[in-house]
């Protein structure tokens, strides 16, 4: 061990006879453990916020999307989809038929998105995940899943014949609505429940895919959307399906939520300049601790000069000193909020006030090198300023 390591730790380790020194030794590293505790702990809960809402997207967007690269409508046969289905990574592929649609019950009315979903839906994306109302299962003429959202507005009755409602598209003449409004009309009755991302504000109506042709006005092999289900990487599979159909519109999950994720990385950068700069405030509290410690050694640095250790040295020795309590606080910090994290993913230990929700919380280790790399920086700048008054002494 180099003298400067040795004297560093005695310097680090020792009580100082509880001089301000020591104190101010103390309250630097309590700050710097609790800024580094709260830095993990809020990317953390970020993550666990993130990957929550990701989780609603998923439910609707699966891995890959394949769509018309031209008006809304997609015409793929059969043998294109089994050229798709052999693709190596495909899993499954589900047709989908998208349009909005007048709901009715009674005499409360609304509009909404339908969805019509073939037998392979629940194969590909995870709306069981979502469902809060009944189970998704196969869904015949007369059957339909609702969103929370038009479940409320139009006040539906489940399961069962006297809470059927009507779905209606409007006439493509619809100028003369009131000569003809609707062009197609099916009655439904709900099996289920599911939520959205804005619960609120997203009326959504998943039907079968016959019905929604037949709604629609869908030819045979013509479909809005295919959704694919893949498993290892997607871009492997995007650029198999492209080269098989360069007319067609390719899209991995995140490029069909590309404003979300694009919001979601601004509010990360934001958050992690914000607790960088309150990691780099606490640490000024090393710089008068680190200065301070020089004044109450200056008669020791004399001696140490005397035997012959020489000015970089010198520096050194309350440079590394200054680390010692960057990275005590650092550890401290990183521990606590580990433990904190651990407890809240598996007991639940936080709640969202007024809904009873545990609060989402992920521990990435992406988040740890965010920290780590945040700490290392901080610590060496802080600790270099501290230890520059060394030089000053004589």
């Amino acid at each position: 061990m180099k003298s400067t390591d040795f004297i560093a730790l005695k310097y680090f380790f020792s009580k100082k006879n509880y001089s301000i020194v020591y104190i101010i030794s103390i309250f630097s590293v309590l700050v710097l453990s609790i800024a580094n505790f709260s830095f993990l702990t809020i990317l953390s809960v970020f993550s666990g916020l993130e990957e929550y809402s990701l989780s609603f997207s998923k439910s609707f967007d699966p891995d890959i999307k394949l769509r018309s690269g031209v008006g809304n409508r997609l015409e793929i046969t059969e043998h294109e989809i089994q050229l798709i289905r052999e693709i190596e990574g495909v899993v499954n592929i589900s047709k989908t038929i998208l349009g909005k649609a007048v709901i009715q019950n009674g005499n409360k009315t609304e509009f909404a998105e339908i969805l019509g979903v073939d037998d392979e839906f629940n194969n590909v994306i995870l709306i069981d995940s979502i469902m809060e109302v009944g189970s998704f299962s196969k869904l015949d003429n007369y059957t339909s899943f609702t969103s929370s959202s038009i479940s409320q507005k139009l006040d539906l009755t489940l399961y069962n014949a006297s809470g059927q409602y009507f779905v209606s598209t409007l006439s493509d003449d619809y100028v003369n609505f009131f000569i003809q409004p609707f062009n197609s009309s099916e009655t439904l009755i709900s099996n289920g429940i599911f939520r959205t991302r804005n619960d609120d504000n997203e009326n959504k109506v998943i039907v079968s895919l016959p019905i929604a042709s037949k709604l629609f006005g869908f030819e045979k092999n013509n479909y809005s959307e295919l959704l694919i289900k893949t498993s290892g990487e997607l871009n492997v599979a995007k650029d198999k399906i492209k080269r098989l159909f360069p007319q067609l519109t390719v899209l991995t999950h995140k490029e069909q939520n590309e404003t979300l994720f694009k919001i979601m990385q601004s509010e990360r950068l934001v958050i992690i300049a914000i607790m960088f700069f309150i990691v780099l405030v606490s640490a000024f509290n090393v710089i008068a601790t680190v200065s301070m410690l020089i004044i109450e050694k200056e008669a020791n640095i004399k001696t140490l000069k005397a035997l012959g250790m020489n000015t970089k040295e010198i520096f050194q020795l309350f440079f590394k000193h200054g680390i010692l309590i960057n990275l005590t606080g650092l550890l401290i910090g990183l521990f606590l909020s580990i433990i904190l994290i651990y407890l809240q993913i598996n007991f639940s230990i936080i709640s969202i006030p007024g809904i009873d929700v545990p609060y989402p919380v992920s521990l990435k280790a992406s988040n740890i090198i965010v920290l780590m790399v945040s700490a290392f920086f901080i610590s060496v700048f802080s600790s270099y300023l501290g230890a520059l008054a060394s030089r000053k002494i004589s």
